[in-house]
């Protein structure tokens, strides 16, 4: 009996209990009924690892559907809506069912659209992540065939309802774990017990009440689209043990895998079975080598599907093609083809040249690997068959065009600078990349980087680092964590840093920027930091293996941007090495230059006209002037953020507080060994002596 034939019933039986119950009844009395009501078929008794049989679990998944359309309501306890009372009475037989997945498919379709659809299926099992369950990052990821940390990028980007629900693979809650709203202080763990989840002692979720990849897999079953999520493949076959196929695959119309120690398989296969296989067949072969023939055979022959795009390239040029036959182990002569595919190669006769190619493809066409996934860069691809005026199975909406928007007046004047000045940043910034503002102390360097940041992109697309001495690459970008498994032993999983979250967010918008601030980004060993990264960012778009993921190359997206702040009291400009300085344009901001210069006169005359209060001090910036031209190292001046604080100009002695305070102990710092005396060049009575304003 087919999967609809049998729910189908379950599914009106349901709505009918409810429909007969006096109020609100739980999940188990109502399944319970309904057992009592219908037959099972014998093939849905069969339990999960959990314990709850497959048919219960299946309805749970309609009913949920049922619910997003409002024919059931889950508050107290379960019950029926007006909606689900006319339903019964619409929809006789097994059209209930179908209403179902049908308007349930065409609600979930109509909303958010994604700029990689291959985030698609992730995306709608977040929707069906319901209270008193619970997934990981790692059935997320398997859901697409992503690495996992990916998926903490997709989260960070689209905040789905119920991400408090998505845990470590060992049941437990992220140490990282924040909500999105910063005003929500619930204790997560808190939220999900109130919504029916378990945990045991050490923290761990139940297990029974996971839903994994599989689970996910079976309950968006019914409602797949017709045409399922398009993926994208390089295969290569220029150099296939010193021989080029792509000529023989024009000319044959498919694709191939050397497999030349493979015995014969049945596909597709089970991948620990097609692992044990390879370990057997390749055991000659060292481990590296062994794990990348799984990833390859993997791949041809499970993940590819019908329809995909496949690329190839021979002598600097590129073919693209759809693959419109399933993987065959055929016996090979010379063992170069072993594993094939029928392809419908596109442009046979018109191979693109590498440098005609769209971004990134030239980076991700030189990957060493014989199959690497390209399905994030399905837009580049899809863009490139318009170019070769192929047509596609559905139209593709123009991308948004990436750019940074005009720098407003209301920005300089909420900052007090020139929109000139500001709009030159911002220019400097697009065109690099990378930009740098350096300066003394309280020149208002990360402030400007957050309200410039905040102007040129959207609040979700800003995240803020401060480096610091111990500071490291697993800590920026990528590195395993200590984490205790269900066992209670120790291990380790391959945790993202900001940088990793926010480039997979930004692969999601490839139209839209991104920009991460480095608060004092030369307090921490920029090489140690950065490792490989160092070399994308100066070579955008080119391609680089990571330490961790080594699965794939990786790349910079062009919308990520970059912004550092460098306080040059804590070490000078000069002794920046030259790597740093050609990957980075460098802005300073000082006292005694534009557009720091006059900053405090300018702010507090705004504060005058606001706070009848401000009255004291008002030779601030003239005394701040004067003391930075006694400050005879042009690194060690101080800037105008330490005088602009309103209660400076409210109280009588407001200056001389900080002056005591803050300034004169940093001049302390910088004359650390000298003669307590020479501080007194520097004290505010002695400035204002030299001044021809009165006090």
């Amino acid at each position: 009996m087919a999967f609809s034939d049998h729910i189908g019933p379950l599914l009106r039986t349901t709505l009918e209990v409810l429909r007969d119950a006096d109020g609100p009844i739980t999940r188990r009395e109502t399944f319970d009924e309904v057992e009592r009501r219908v037959e099972i078929d014998p093939e849905y008794l069969t339990s999960y690892p959990s314990g709850e049989p497959r048919w219960r679990k299946y309805l749970g998944w309609r009913v949920m559907e049922a619910a997003a359309l409002g024919w059931v309501t889950r508050r107290g306890g379960w019950s029926i809506t007006e909606a689900g009372l006319q339903a019964l009475e619409d929809y006789p037989g097994s059209e209930l069912y179908r209403q179902v997945t049908t308007q349930y498919r065409a609600k979930h379709q109509s909303g958010k659209k994604y700029a990689d659809p291959k985030w698609a299926p992730v995306a709608e099992a977040l929707a069906r992540l319901e209270a008193g369950s619970w997934t990981s990052h790692v059935d997320l990821a398997a859901l697409n065939g992503t690495a996992w940390n990916s998926v903490w990028g997709f989260l960070s980007e689209q905040r789905p309802a119920a991400v408090h629900r998505v845990l470590l693979n060992d049941g437990r809650i992220s140490d990282d774990f924040k909500w999105f709203d910063p005003e929500r202080t619930d204790d997560p763990r808190e939220v999900l017990e109130r919504e029916g989840l378990e945990f045991d002692s050490a923290g761990r979720a139940n297990p029974a009440q996971r839903l994994t990849a599989d689970d996910f897999r079976e309950m968006l079953a019914e409602l797949a689209p017709e045409s399922p999520v398009r993926r994208a493949w390089l295969v290569r076959g220029s150099s296939v043990d010193g021989r080029d196929l792509v000529p023989i695959w024009l000319h044959r119309e498919s694709a191939s895998l050397a497999a030349s120690s493979l015995q014969e398989i049945a596909i597709p296969i089970e991948r620990d079975q097609l692992k044990a296989i390879v370990d057997e067949n390749y055991q000659h072969k060292s481990y590296a080598a062994r794990e990348a023939k799984l990833a390859e055979f993997d791949a041809f022959c499970n993940r590819m599907r019908v329809g995909d795009y496949v690329l190839t390239t021979t002598q600097g040029k590129t073919y693209v093609g759809r693959i419109n036959g399933e993987a065959v182990y055929t016996s090979s002569s010379d063992k170069r083809s072993n594993l094939r595919r029928d392809v419908d190669w596109l442009n046979a006769t018109r191979p693109v040249p590498f440098a005609n190619l769209p971004q990134p493809l030239p980076a991700k066409l030189h990957s060493q690997s014989d199959v690497v996934e390209l399905t994030e860069n399905l837009a580049a691809i899809e863009e490139l068959l318009t170019a070769l005026d192929i047509a596609l199975d559905e139209p593709i909406e123009p991308a948004r065009e990436l750019a940074f928007p005009e720098v407003s007046e209301d920005l300089a004047e909420d900052t007090l600078v020139d929109r000139g000045e500001l709009q030159r940043l911002a220019d400097l910034l697009w065109e690099n990349k990378q930009l740098i503002l350096y300066g003394p102390p309280g020149t208002g360097k990360t402030f400007i980087a957050r309200k410039l940041a905040g102007e040129l992109a959207e609040p979700s697309a800003v995240k803020l680092v401060q480096f610091h001495p111990s500071y490291t690459y697993e800590d920026f970008f990528e590195g395993f964590r200590p984490v205790q498994r269900s066992d209670g032993q120790l291990a380790f999983e391959l945790r993202p840093g900001p940088f990793r979250q926010l480039v997979e967010a930004a692969r999601q918008h490839p139209s839209d920027p991104y920009i991460l601030i480095i608060d004092e980004i030369n307090r921490a060993n920029l090489a140690k930091v950065f490792g490989e990264l160092y070399f994308l960012l100066e070579y955008r778009d080119d391609a680089i293996g990571l330490l961790y993921s080594a699965e794939s190359d990786f790349t910079l997206p062009p919308n990520v941007f970059v912004i550092g702040t460098m306080n040059t009291t804590d070490r000078s400009i000069a002794l920046v090495d030259a790597a740093m300085r050609r990957r980075f344009s460098f802005i300073e901001l000082h006292p005694g230059l534009t557009p720091i210069k006059g900053l405090l006169g300018r702010w507090l005359a705004r504060l005058r006209k606001d706070d009848e209060l401000a009255v004291h001090n008002l030779d601030a910036p003239e005394v701040l002037d004067a003391l930075n031209a006694r400050i005879q190292d042009h690194d060690l001046a101080i800037g105008p953020s330490y005088l602009m604080k309103p209660r400076i100009y409210r109280r009588e002695n407001g200056l001389e507080e900080v002056w005591e305070t803050a300034i004169l102990p940093l001049l302390a710092e910088h004359h650390y060994g000298s003669p307590p005396s020479v501080l007194d060049r520097y004290r505010m009575s002695s400035l204002r002596r030299t001044l021809t304003v009165p006090e």
